[in-house]
């Protein structure tokens, strides 16, 4: 379709150079015939006496009326704004030759043909008008555009009123002082015209302003004409610049027939294509067409909006506008600005706008456009895309819930897995206490004594995992609430890091802990904070190789107290980094992984700094160790007196401590 339209308008672009080289051709070929004519003309001494004045009258009298409503009509065809302008210029020579004022001269031989030739001021009203259509005059050209028949009428009756004073001798009187000057002005005068309106026609590919420029360029012939007139007073060069008068108006009233049966042909082709591009858009079964003025009038509205609106086809235009008009109130004022300035900005506009009375979320496109007449439109092409977000919605759902279940499935079988070393350890135990007890000659004493560390230790991991379960299930439902007292916790921090160096030193690694402030009051729930910081610990020892060193820093400013446990360990993979306060998530979920877990230990860790109020942050390279960052808010309550009265639960921390061990000892 696309390769259709460009052929057509190729052919367009075509016929129109073609049409414009012809008409330039011919006004060469006939500009040079008048003036060697002239050169002929002046050779012959005697001619025949001729009285042909009433017919020339007559005759021009009719071209010039046959050219305004030749302009009239091409200008109603095409809209062209310089043909009705010109229009005016042949209403002016119109008056001139009912007034008698245009080519009515004596055609004896020894006369001089100056005060029946040509009236000076309506001459100077048509060289006016042409340069109203020449010059880049918006407001004026509009002005007289948007006042048709007032313009006619006022420049009419103007060169009805200056024809007459002319010719009485009122104005403009010896004419032969400067009739000369005069001609050769508007040889100049008519010769710009005519090559402005060449180089239009060039340019824009219209041939019209080639007939415009040919009819032009003649009349500056016939003021070339006047010239040798007025200096060899010949009755043939009179007739022949009569002539000139007529070829100038049947060139341009031939031109402009020739556009009207162009522009009809034009517009039939352009009525088929319409037709079928009116078929397409209104019986469009998938998007809302709107088009509408800048005054937000509708001009055409689909079917497809109408069953959008009404779920019927039936109803009017007018209706369909005040529905939108309504609609669109309901739209945010802030996408409303977005909108106006990216159709100012980029002359379109493209998105989704959601409809809260229907409950309606609709993808929109707007395009301003200009029509061939220069009007101002907008087109709205959209669709109700509410389904399709629901179901992108439920996908997104589905694929959470997906996810969740593969983690919630991980997690089941890590607590399996968890679950399963204790309990086997427990009945290998057994078993072997079963065999011993029954073995007479071995000590059962020794034998238990040797073995009740592995049940002591397993058990405590299962009460461990058991009560980290219970635990985030607590904090889940809200029923985990931080009690709130003054403590110094720059003690607290301390204590719970000096309680777990026996830990440390069995790997052969280095706690060091460094504060800026020796005490320091702040209301928070200190049996969690310990637990936080246990938990930190605990992870930075498991993960730390042997030698390592692990760095616990305290400090405080205006609004925060920071404690930061750092170790030089393994890292954390950047790729899980902004998860790995997420319930169940570890760096490694292979059940043959080197240290154990649940990966919920730092999920409590962020829930307890939070229900203190508080912040926590991870930072690591993957390759240097990890630091994590508590930070607690630097208040405390008013009127709480400060009592340190909390220790150390040792049972507490051998739980937090009962898998830190390597499955392969």
């Amino acid at each position: 379709m696309d390769n259709i339209k460009k052929s057509k308008r190729g052919g367009i672009k075509v016929q129109n150079n073609l049409s414009t080289l012809i008409i330039i051709a011919l006004t060469l070929i006939i500009s040079i015939l008048y003036i060697s004519k002239l050169f002929m003309i002046l050779k012959i001494e005697n001619l025949q006496k001729l009285n042909v004045i009433p017919f020339i009258r007559l005759f021009n009298l009719i071209l010039s009326g046959l050219a305004i409503g030749s302009c009239i009509m091409c200008y109603t065809s095409t809209k062209k704004e310089e043909l009705f302008i010109i229009s005016l210029m042949y209403v002016v020579f119109f008056v001139d030759i009912s007034l008698g004022n245009l080519d009515n001269m004596n055609l004896e031989n020894a006369t001089k043909y100056v005060d029946g030739y040509i009236t000076i001021g309506t001459s100077i009203i048509r060289m006016s008008i042409l340069a109203i259509s020449i010059l880049p005059l918006k407001k004026i050209k509009k002005l007289i555009i948007s006042n048709k028949l007032s313009s006619i009428l006022i420049v009419a009756i103007i060169s009805i009123f200056i024809g007459i004073l002319e010719n009485k001798d009122l104005i403009f009187s010896n004419k032969e002082n400067y009739f000369i000057a005069y001609n050769i002005f508007l040889i100049t005068s008519y010769l710009v015209v005519s090559i402005i309106y060449l180089e239009k026609s060039i340019s824009q590919k219209e041939y019209i302003y080639s007939v415009i420029s040919s009819s032009i360029f003649l009349f500056g012939v016939k003021a070339y004409y006047a010239i040798v007139g007025a200096i060899n007073p010949m009755a043939v060069i009179k007739l022949t610049s009569i002539s000139i008068t007529y070829m100038a108006f049947i060139i341009f009233m031939g031109g402009l027939f020739l556009e009207l049966i162009l522009s009809i042909k034009r517009n039939k082709e352009l009525e088929n294509k319409l037709t079928v591009f009116y078929q397409i858009v209104n019986e469009n079964k998938y998007s809302c067409i709107v088009l509408y003025d800048e005054d937000g009038n509708i001009k055409f509205a689909n079917k497809t909006v109408k069953n959008f609106i009404f779920k019927t086809p039936y109803r009017e235009d007018k209706k369909v506008e005040s529905v939108i008009i309504n609609k669109m109130k309901e739209v945010d004022e802030n996408l409303i600005l977005e909108i106006k300035n990216s159709i100012r900005k980029y002359r379109t506009w493209k998105g989704n706008i959601y409809i809260p009375s229907l409950d309606m979320t609709v993808e929109c496109s707007i395009q301003n456009i200009y029509t061939q007449f220069k009007e101002n439109n907008y087109a709205i092409i959209f669709k109700d895309i509410s389904a399709k977000l629901r179901s992108q919605k439920y996908l997104i759902e589905y694929e959470k819930m997906k996810k969740h279940e593969e983690v919630k499935n991980e997690f089941f079988a890590n607590i399996s897995h968890e679950l399963r070393t204790p309990l086997n350890i427990f009945y290998s135990t057994l078993q072997l206490l079963d065999i011993k007890s029954n073995d007479m000659s071995v000590d059962f004493r020794q034998v238990y004594e040797n073995n009740k560390q592995y049940l002591k230790i397993n058990c405590k991991r299962m009460l461990r995992l058991i009560n980290n379960i219970i635990d985030i299930t607590k904090i889940d439902v809200g029923f985990t609430k931080a009690k709130f007292t003054n403590c110094d916790i720059v003690r607290v921090v301390e204590d719970i890091t000096l309680s777990v160096i026996n830990y440390a030193n069995n790997k052969n690694i280095n706690i060091v802990f460094d504060t800026e402030v020796e005490e320091h009051i702040i209301k928070c729930d200190s049996s969690m904070i310990e637990r936080a910081i246990l938990n930190l610990l605990s992870n930075a020892i498991k993960f730390t190789k042997e030698n390592g060193n692990i760095f616990v820093n305290l400090y405080k400013d205006e609004n925060w107290v920071h404690i930061i446990v750092k170790d030089d360990g393994i890292g954390i993979p950047i790729s899980i980094q902004n998860i790995i306060f997420e319930r169940f998530v570890q760096g490694d979920k292979s059940l043959t992984r080197l240290n154990e877990g649940s990966g919920i230990g730092l999920s409590i860790v962020k829930s307890i700094v939070e229900l203190n109020n508080g912040e926590i942050y991870l930072y690591s390279d993957e390759e240097n160790g990890t630091e994590f960052e508590i930070l607690l808010p630097n208040e405390k309550l008013e009127g709480d007196e400060y009592e340190y009265n909390h220790e150390i639960d040792i049972d507490k921390i051998e739980l937090e401590f009962s898998d830190i061990y390597e499955l392969h000892k």
